[in-house]
């Protein structure tokens, strides 16, 4: 009877471990520590993997990935930017820089993407909101309290933290109105530097596939990624007295195996946060966590990446449609029977094996002449797993003039 017992657990156990091996691992079967998480196809926004991944919550520091391109966008990287005392009195963590410090608007790039200091995102967003300014008359209603638009901005180790405020506010529209850019469908900033924060709108927030979708726009900027690759600096202030040390903070930054960019964030309310880029030479994935554990558990958002990341390892970039297309339709009335309707693009996007690819064209039955090679006649639709990926225009090769008879000549003539 014992023998017996024994050989039953061996079996349980040896089909406990089939079923790990051979069925699929999904996201929750894996057990992320994150509740709110993506794994994105960067090229063309497809979910590969996700979890809550729609839910708005708090971001923290990851809101800074969005604070830097809004500044490498918008503002000289060589303007020399001004501590006011509303900034200096941000909340750890902290450059420490004191009221009326300046410094080159490009050195706190690396304090805001390294060490993740609030001071400097404050410094940085309202040093760009005047830039701004001096630059567009048309946004100046909001600021009668500067006195000039010169492009000094020594004025601010003087405004108080309402004016602050103000200049803020400018910085985090610039980030809303790129949030609507790049279609982020549940995103509002209300601090550049990711502390918690509510207003009469809403709270500050963003979703996973968001945060994911920001990362992916923000990689096409090579400065971006200069500073978010760099793995240490000092930088000093406009006098050269004061030197800061700087460190990166992304543990998995790791360019030669495919980590490119990455921003950490915590509060308490958000929780520890990561996004990052991975990239190879056949694919490019976007990965965000949110809510990924609480103190003492800093640890997990680097496990739960690399999950992800090996998780998008499984995605292979496959091409569909070009010029090699061709689909043949009849042309009535026309100077040739059949018109070729050819793909005016191809697409690319991640698949794996599991993935099921469906194409639907739309074409007509039947054109009539004249047709024009200019003008779109039909479309392909492409849907993975039923859900619609993209849509392909379908063009004539060549145009086709209308066929004219004997007897139509002869009625112009004598008309």
């Amino acid at each position: 009877m014992k023998s017996f017992k024994n050989f039953s657990i061996i079996i349980l156990v040896l089909s406990l471990l089939v079923c790990c091996i051979f069925c699929p691992v999904t996201t929750q079967a894996a057990g992320l520590y994150s509740k709110y998480s993506v794994l994105i196809d960067s090229d063309s926004g497809r979910i590969l993997s996700g979890s809550n991944e729609t839910t708005a919550v708090s971001m923290a520091s990851t809101t800074k990935i969005m604070t830097l391109i809004i500044a490498l966008e918008n503002c000289d990287k060589n303007f020399v930017v001004t501590t006011s005392a509303y900034a200096a009195s941000m909340p750890d963590v902290q450059l420490n820089a004191v009221t009326g410090e300046q410094f080159i608007i490009n050195d706190l790039y690396y304090s805001l993407m390294l060490e993740s200091h609030n001071d400097s995102a404050v410094i940085i967003a309202e040093n760009a909101a005047y830039y701004l300014l001096c630059k567009n008359p048309s946004l100046r209603s909001e600021t009668p309290f500067i006195n000039n638009y010169n492009y000094d901005s020594s004025f601010l180790s003087e405004i108080n933290h309402e004016q602050s405020e103000i200049l803020v506010h400018i910085f985090t529209g610039l980030m809303n109105e790129k949030a609507d850019d790049i279609l982020l469908s549940d995103t509002y900033y209300i601090t550049p530097n990711g502390l918690d924060a509510e207003d009469n709108y809403s709270f500050h927030h963003t979703t996973a596939y968001d945060l994911a979708k920001t990362m992916a726009y923000c990689i096409n900027n090579e400065d971006f990624l200069y500073i978010t690759q760099t793995v240490s600096k000092t930088i000093s202030d406009t006098t050269g007295r004061y030197h800061y040390q700087l460190n990166n903070k992304n543990r998995l930054l790791n360019p030669n195996e495919g980590i490119i960019s990455g921003k950490t964030g915590f509060t308490n309310k958000a929780g520890y946060c990561y996004v990052c880029a991975y990239k190879d030479k056949n694919r490019t994935l976007c990965i965000a966590l949110l809510a990924c554990g609480w103190p003492p558990n800093k640890n997990y958002k680097w496990s739960d990446a690399r999950y992800l990341i090996a998780l998008g390892k499984q995605y292979s970039r496959n091409k569909y449609f070009n010029n090699e297309y061709t689909f043949y339709v009849p042309v009535s009335k026309g100077k040739n029977s059949f018109c070729e309707l050819i793909p005016d693009c191809s697409i690319e996007f991640l698949v794996c094996e599991d993935d099921s690819v469906t194409i639907q064209a739309d074409i007509p039955e039947v054109l009539s002449a004249p047709v024009n090679s200019s003008q779109i006649y039909g479309a392909i639709n492409i849907y993975v797993n039923n859900e619609p990926i993209r849509s392909i225009s379908l063009k004539a090769k060549q145009s086709i003039p209308k066929k004219v008879h004997v007897l139509d000549i002869i009625n112009k003539i004598f008309q």
